[in-house]
């Protein structure tokens, strides 16, 4: 079976409920398009919450284009979700710094399409090998989410949806870019639905690749002894997927993305040449069925692998060169199961059930790591009671166990609340905890120069507070949406090294701020929109928390013409002061962007686009290492061509 209908319409409808950012100029292209019928048990997971009090950002395919053309993941996210910050380390394509309500880097949870890319070896968070063309769209999802979503859900969940099909005739896009230090880019993608004895089978592929010998992101005075000044990438992605309905009541969607990459590794002293080739693989396997009205479930299986070969080449005083690293191998590789339902029980009560299997291996040639093997199994289950004498409330409650092979295990709980005010106010709120494993560096780590496991780690604890205000209405006869989010956290249990070994400090910290986001359609041209997010952090027992900026505002003008043929825009973002782990402060920058678009066809299927990035060439760092600064990306123009057929 086949629905005709605009594929935006669900995600603009979240929209104007929970974000006020979804309203901004970035109109979507009108299509009449058509997906394949199917239930949405596992797609939907992050978009619900938002209806029971969880505070839910949405970026929209339309606004991923305005990121330029060499976008990858972390340049969407800076430029378009209110109250996350992220700073690039060196550009596109690379490491970056993420704070979401106050949180640290591990404290937000990755996912593509539900699949966990925060890996169990380091921990991290790693988007620099993802181009923004595979993407349908980002939901943000704020606040501790362990209930549903386990480990590293501290502060928020992002989970990057990547295209489905979703035309019945053969239809696709290409895309060429080019910027001004010469990095070029081109994507292509191609989709179909078609029918046969089972029901609809979508079909879709896509490839990019990106090129760029990069900028250098060091001042001059800190560049010693140094060949290689710049900071280049080259990363190549394709993707395929395929959507197989059964009638009304079933689908299996099958997806596989492979990237490979190499991307430098800037050094600013002594360095010849220092590179991560990388090679990452995931592929997923989801089956939907609903089985009556009032009764669905899903199956998903996931691989995540990752290969990395570094090499490190230094120079040599008065000549020559040293190899310290020759094609040394890091990886990991992160498989699981979940199976989750919900029933509709008598009274409309709605029951989440759940149980999430992950199994880990990994790999690291440099470190010493005694045991890089490692599984975790959970249990969650979570009621949406409906209240009839209590109409506008929704309220959640839920729990969930999970246990991992060394280190111990976790419970958490999480209450949330909406409560419909009227047709323009709600108020939302959620209290519960959360919880963060160890990895296997600080469990396993064998470096008795450096650092040193431990084995008897217990999770970090947080207790989170979220409460929040919306409202959608107008302001002097023009469409305004706002939103306030108050939000507060307690970790206990924080894991840190004690000289060189690792351990659960026995103090905590307090984080404490809020976030505001708001935008006035001015008319219906011009546009105006704003987002300030406030970070305070009270430690205790001499733990701190570094790389989160106290203060950082943005805001952004938009016009677009009366018949959408062209538009045009404005953004600059303010950071106020962060302390970096070497306790040096650095930030305090402002950066102006600008952008715009011309379709130069009525039927919208040709298309040229501009991104100017640091419009006034502002000198800003985005990080410390090793005292030295890493500088934000210069002046940068950048040029797209886009056909849709």
């Amino acid at each position: 079976m086949i629905q005709r209908f605009n594929s935006n319409t669900p995600t603009l409808l979240l929209g104007c409920l929970f974000s006020p950012w979804l309203l901004a100029e970035d109109k979507p292209l009108e299509l009449d398009q058509q997906i394949v019928s199917a239930p949405s048990v596992e797609s939907t997971t992050v978009a619900e919450m938002a209806r029971y009090g969880s505070k839910v950002e949405i970026v929209t395919r339309e606004q991923i284009e305005r990121a330029g053309p060499d976008a990858d993941v972390t340049r969407v996210l800076q430029q378009f979700v209110p109250g996350l910050y992220v700073a690039p380390k060196n550009g596109p394509f690379d490491y970056g710094t993420y704070s979401l309500l106050g949180g640290r880097d591990g404290d937000t949870l990755i996912l593509l399409d539900g699949v966990r890319l925060n890996n169990r070896l380091y921990g991290g968070l790693y988007l620099d090998t993802l181009p923004a063309n595979a993407i349908e769209r980002i939901e943000v999802l704020k606040g501790g989410q362990s209930l549903l979503f386990g480990t590293e859900a501290v502060a928020g969940v992002i989970n990057i949806v990547t295209r489905s099909p979703q035309s019945r005739v053969a239809s696709g896009e290409l895309n060429l870019g080019l910027d001004s230090f010469g990095g070029n880019s081109g994507d292509a993608r191609a989709e179909q639905i078609f029918s046969n004895g089972f029901g609809d089978l979508g079909l879709l592929a896509y490839v990019s690749h990106n090129v760029s010998d990069g900028y250098q992101p060091f001042r001059n005075s800190d560049i010693k002894n140094s060949s290689d000044k710049d900071r280049g990438y080259e990363v190549t992605t394709f993707g395929a997927k395929a959507i197989q309905s059964f009638g009304d009541d079933a689908r299996l969607q099958l997806f596989y993305q492979y990237s490979d990459a190499n991307l430098d590794f800037a050094r600013p002293v002594n360095d010849h040449k220092t590179t991560n080739d990388r090679v990452q693989q995931i592929a997923t396997a989801t089956f939907e069925h609903n089985l009556s009205e009032r009764l669905s479930y899903f199956v998903k299986g996931h691989i995540n692998d990752w290969d990395t070969r570094y090499t490190r080449i230094n120079n040599v005083e008065g000549g020559g060169t040293k190899v310290i690293n020759d094609n040394d191998y890091w990886g990991f590789t992160d498989w699981g199961m979940q199976v989750e339902g919900k029933a509709v029980l008598p009274g409309e009560h709605v029951l989440v059930f759940g149980t999430d299997n992950q199994w880990f291996k990994g790999q690291d040639d440099v470190m010493v790591i005694d045991n890089t093997q490692a599984e975790a199994h959970a249990l969650y289950t979570q009621l949406r009671p409906n209240i009839e004498a209590l109409p506008n409330w929704h309220p959640s409650i839920g729990v969930r166990h999970e246990a991992m092979s060394g280190g111990d295990s976790a419970t958490v709980g999480m209450l949330t609340s909406l409560y419909d005010l009227s047709d323009n106010w709600a108020l939302r709120g959620q209290y519960g905890s959360a919880y963060k494993l160890p990895n296997a560096e600080q469990l396993f780590v064998n470096e008795p120069e450096f650092e040193m496991g431990n084995r008897n780690l217990k999770p970090e604890k947080s207790r989170n507070a979220e409460l929040g205000v919306d409202y959608r209405g107008s302001l002097f006869q023009r469409e305004l949406s706002a939103s306030v989010t108050l939000y507060k956290r307690k970790i206990t249990d924080l894991i840190t090294l004690d000289d060189i070994q690792w351990v659960n400090g026995e103090g905590e910290v307090r984080m404490r701020g809020f976030e505001a986001d708001a935008r006035l359609a001015l008319n219906e041209q011009w546009s105006l929109q704003a987002d300030v997010t406030r970070n305070l952090t009270e430690s205790r027992a001499g733990v701190t928390i570094n790389n989160v900026p106290s203060f950082f505002a943005r805001s952004r003008v938009g016009y677009e013409s009366v018949d959408r043929l062209w538009g045009a825009g404005g953004a600059i973002r303010y950071i106020r002061d962060v302390t970096s782990a070497q306790r040096v402060e650095y930030g305090h920058y402002s950066v102006v962007d600008a952008d715009a678009y011309r379709y130069l066809d009525n039927a919208h299927q040709h298309r040229l686009s501009l991104l100017v990035e640091n419009l006034f060439d502002r000198d800003y760092v985005t990080s410390r290492a090793s005292n030295v600064d890493n500088l934000g990306r210069p002046f940068t123009s950048e040029v797209r061509y886009t056909y849709r057929f």
